[in-house]
């Protein structure tokens, strides 16, 4: 009961953070503001929590450093990616593509581990390009949409890069990890803002939705922290798939977002291709450990 609420609470703060993205684009904010935002705000919730600045003891080992730093561009560009895809797409398909990427990580791994891939799993990366290929059926525009669905499809390529690579500094805790890959996008978005606007600020209203935005992506992410603590990541990663429909149904509800027939037919196609092949690779994990 608890992990359900948890991670459902996760979930729903994470939809909550993206939702708010159209409507915060409404105001002409720079998505390299909303981003340092979103950035520092977690940043501090991650000081917050540890209670804590920074131990260069621990990250005194070279390597480990090096991929704190890998980790921390990563992070910020599949941030950068996802908002970009918004512009182009509506904010629950662009959801739903991100959300491949177990499919996406799923082929790197068995591919560095020359792994041979089995029919099955051919068939569901099938079906989910036939579904991505039904959600670029738009009233939008072919091309529009395609900018989009690239945009998320490399936020999503991004995502799965980061969860390949973070096993690798285990030895630090997840909020350690969280406090020591966020500072850096966010001065880099800072920067970004600055060098593209001068010392332009939006009106208030603006950064008070961005603010709001950012605290929710925090919250949700102590919320997915405590629910893999707890009850463990298999469990809670089975109910973040509510995520992209939480997203689907706040733009419908906030923007009056309408997918087509065919849109909804290859939602349910990425949706049961990952699923699928986000079980296959727990499973196999399972098998590995035993």
């Amino acid at each position: 009961m608890f992990v359900i609420r948890f991670a459902l609470l996760s979930s729903l703060f994470y939809a909550l953070n993206v939702s708010m993205i159209p409507l915060i684009y409404t105001f002409e904010v720079s998505a390299f503001l909303f981003l340092f935002i979103r950035f520092a705000t977690t940043f501090s919730t991650s000081l917050f929590v540890t209670k804590s600045f920074f131990s260069f003891k621990k990250i005194k080992h070279q390597r480990l450093g090096l991929w704190l730093l890998v980790l921390s561009f990563l992070f910020g560009i599949q941030s950068w990616l996802y908002v970009e895809a918004v512009k182009y797409m509506s904010v629950g398909l662009a959801s739903v593509v991100l959300f491949t990427y177990p499919l996406i990580t799923y082929l790197i791994v068995s591919l560095t581990n020359r792994r041979t891939l089995d029919m099955t799993t051919i068939l569901m990366f099938f079906i989910a390009i036939i579904g991505i290929a039904a959600i670029s059926q738009s009233e939008e525009g072919f091309y529009t949409m395609t900018i989009g669905i690239v945009l998320a499809l490399l936020s999503a390529l991004s995502y799965s890069l980061i969860l390949i690579i973070t096993p690798r500094i285990s030895q630090l805790g997840n909020w350690e990890i969280v406090k020591y890959t966020t500072l850096i996008p966010a001065l880099g978005f800072l920067f970004l803002f600055f060098n593209q606007t001068g010392f332009y600020w939006p009106q208030k209203e603006a950064l008070a939705l961005s603010l709001i935005s950012g605290t929710f992506f925090a919250i949700g992410m102590m919320f997915y922290h405590i629910s893999v603590k707890k009850y463990g990541p298999v469990r809670t990663a089975n109910i973040g798939y509510t995520e992209p429909l939480l997203v689907l149904i706040f733009g419908f509800v906030a923007y009056l977002d309408t997918i087509s027939i065919i849109q909804s037919l290859g939602v349910i196609m990425v949706a049961a291709a990952s699923i699928s092949i986000e079980k296959r690779q727990l499973t196999q994990n399972n098998i590995s450990r035993v």
